[in-house]
């Protein structure tokens, strides 16, 4: 694994799968921005995570001896495979994902693309032309019910 690596390109959010444990970034193209591929970042096997949803810029590294034992003391299970990665998009900006790996790619995939790290999930999209959905119905009952 070569850490530490930095990206310098707008990122955001794009999914945080719970069940698999998986949390993606994306870095989508912009030509306009001389920003010809998007990229993205996969952290697999999640544990633990302090996190953005954007940033303009990403350093992703090792964590220090004691920035891991101060991890390490703030989620006490074991970690078995899991390793600290630390997020820097600035002085005073750090963020960190406990999982069991971190991976990135870019590709030339259209805008809209589910993804290419994780082809085969099909990845929720939001759209703001879709209708809400209904309010569900509230129902009024006494606890506990005899």
């Amino acid at each position: 694994m070569d850490l530490p690596v930095s990206f310098e390109r707008p990122l955001r959010l794009f999914t945080y799968i719970i069940g698999h444990s998986q949390v993606l970034f994306r870095g989508e193209r912009d030509t306009d921005a001389g920003l010809h591929t998007t990229l993205e970042i996969l952290f697999t096997d999640v544990g633990a995570l302090s996190i953005r949803d954007h940033y303009q810029s990403l350093t992703i590294r090792l964590p220090s001896g004691p920035e891991e034992e101060r991890l390490r003391a703030a989620d006490p299970r074991p970690w078995h495979d899991w390793r600290a990665f630390v997020l820097e998009a600035g002085p005073g900006s750090d963020g960190h994902v406990i999982a069991g790996g971190v991976f990135w790619a870019e590709s030339s995939a259209p805008v809209g693309y589910s993804s290419f790290l994780i082809p085969g999930y099909d990845l929720p999209q939001f759209s703001p032309d879709r209708p809400l959905p209904a309010e569900p119905a509230t129902i009024y009952s006494t606890y506990p019910q005899r």
